[in-house]
């Protein structure tokens, strides 16, 4: 099972003065189970791209396919690929609108229709997932959360759709080093049991130290789609299109330069502290 986009094109406002081609030609595959990192400059695509995956936005040329269905073939039921497919937007905080956390998570499974019973089964669930415990926040505004609270309360009102993949557009975007972290930890933990996650961010250590694959977007196009280690490797090439590599990345390209017999092609602290140490000793 995966989620394939074939050819696909995005054009805003077509026919008009203020036409402008978001998407061109793309070609992406992502296999159920995996951690993709998706990179690239603001205007350069990324979040017209993930809005394809369940279908809130449509090719305007192409096709996306979600587990075998075209999601622009007639007869769609565009409900069921967003029940896959679940998206959290940047700052998912503004997502928040009910006066108590239970019943923000709990929004989605209500609208389909379940039991009162199955309805708190899958808000626990979700609540659990992103660790947040159940008694102390459920009747809490969500107003009244702190920043990363506020996120995973938005995470687990999608989780408790019970998504196949998870679309995550900038979740630590303004966030204290606390916050970012957290979110970090319990995004891993998400991917660990099972979920198929795509990532958006401009961290370049955040995506480093979490994806496995990396898409470099930029001006509308897939620049690189390569493993991280492998896109991280193409330091002139990111350079060129105005992109940095995550900041050991950067110590070791520079400590190679001073003489120092390192790998350029390490992307985490615990590898660079291993390369410096075998330089050391």
């Amino acid at each position: 099972m995966s989620i394939s986009l074939e050819g696909v094109y995005h054009t805003y406002q077509p026919n008009s003065a203020y036409e402008t081609n978001a998407l061109e030609n793309i070609n992406l595959v992502i296999e159920e189970g995996e951690f993709i990192g998706i990179i690239g400059h603001t205007g350069s695509g990324k979040s017209t791209l993930v809005q394809h995956l369940n279908g809130l936005l449509k090719p305007t040329k192409g096709k996306v396919i979600v587990d075998g269905c075209d999601i622009s073939a007639k007869g769609t039921r565009l409900k069921e690929i967003r029940k896959k497919v679940g998206l959290v937007f940047q700052y998912p905080e503004y997502q928040l609108f009910e006066e108590d956390v239970f019943r923000d998570i709990a929004f989605g499974p209500i609208n389909m229709g379940l039991s009162p019973d199955m309805v708190i089964k899958k808000v626990k669930k979700a609540m659990k997932m992103v660790h947040l415990d159940y008694e102390k926040y459920r009747s809490l505004s969500p107003f009244t959360l702190s920043g990363g609270e506020k996120r995973r309360v938005a995470i687990a009102g999608v989780l408790a759709m019970e998504p196949k993949y998870l679309i995550l557009d900038e979740p630590t975007a303004s966030l204290d080093p606390q916050g970012r972290d957290e979110i970090v930890s319990h995004i891993v933990d998400l991917h660990n049991c099972g979920l198929t996650v795509v990532l958006v961010s401009h961290s370049m250590d955040v995506v480093a130290r979490l994806a496995q694959r990396l898409v470099v977007m930029h001006q509308s196009k897939i620049y690189y789609n390569d493993e991280t280690r492998k896109v991280f490797s193409e330091y002139d090439g990111l350079q060129k299109i105005g992109l940095d590599v995550p900041t050991v990345t950067k110590l070791m390209v520079r400590l190679k330069k001073e003489g120092w017999s390192v790998r350029t092609d390490v992307i985490t602290v615990e590898e660079a502290r291993e390369e410096i140490l075998k330089v050391v000793r």
